[in-house]
């Protein structure tokens, strides 16, 4: 059985819903933080990460975007989204993470678990597509997700989240030592949340994903994504000189 939230006061209470919308990464340095369209607002800047909100028309939910500089190589930061079980380590209050069909070296469908860390109010889950693109000119790698159906994964006990849109566009600046990371995200938990509950804890998500990065391109054991350098570098298919 799933809570039924009646009024702000008591919905307030349940500040565990935060776990359920964490879905889906060294110092920081604002000098490549760039300008924004006019229908982002600004709600939060601090520690190098700078926090964006917008409206989207025809929906009650809003979408956020975040912005930093990470100071490890592209092919480290793509490596830590690339890999799923890593996800175990820096997604909050993730329980599950899989891939359910790899349909290409830099595209799959994934599989996600979130508990909700409250009595009576049930997991979310979440099926999406994932893919990369790579714009070797400009040094830049976007990650799309997107929700959709999957045989392979039917519906289970959790509520079953829609993820309308998320990104994780990636640019190689300072020759190749820094990344200048922007992460996006507009999704629906569903179930009997008050959106405006939705909104008010997603706005998190920027700053715990970005902050999330960070700490896994600190590690020794995350190295530089092979696949992802040589896409870059333009080096892909071609033989050593013997």
């Amino acid at each position: 059985m799933e809570i039924n939230v009646f009024n702000r006061g008591k919905a307030v209470k349940k500040l565990g819903f935060l776990a359920l919308m964490t879905v889906l990464f060294g110092s920081v340095s604002m000098g490549a933080i760039m300008p924004v369209e006019k229908s982002w607002e600004e709600i939060s800047n601090g520690d190098g990460i700078v926090v964006h909100r917008k409206e989207v028309a025809g929906s009650d939910l809003v979408a956020f975007r975040g912005e930093a500089v990470i100071n490890a190589p592209i092919a480290k930061v793509a490596n830590v989204l690339i890999e799923t079980p890593r996800k175990l380590e820096w997604v909050h209050k993730i329980v599950e993470a899989k891939d359910v069909r790899k349909i290409s070296e830099f595209e799959r469908v994934e599989y996600n678990h979130t508990a909700s860390g409250f009595f009576l109010v049930r997991d979310r889950d979440f099926v999406f597509h994932a893919k990369a693109e790579f714009d070797k000119p400009n040094q830049r790698a976007v990650f799309r997700l997107k929700s959709q159906e999957d045989p392979a994964m039917p519906e289970t006990d959790c509520v079953r989240g829609q993820l309308d849109r998320s990104a994780y566009t990636m640019t190689s600046i300072d020759g190749g030592k820094r990344t200048h990371l922007i992460v996006e995200i507009h999704a629906d938990p569903k179930g009997s949340v008050p959106k405006w509950l939705v909104n008010l804890f997603q706005k998190a998500w920027p700053r715990n994903t970005i902050e999330g990065i960070m700490r896994q391109v600190a590690k020794p054991d995350v190295h530089e994504h092979a696949g992802v350098k040589a896409m870059l570098e333009g080096t892909v298919g071609k033989k050593k000189a013997s």
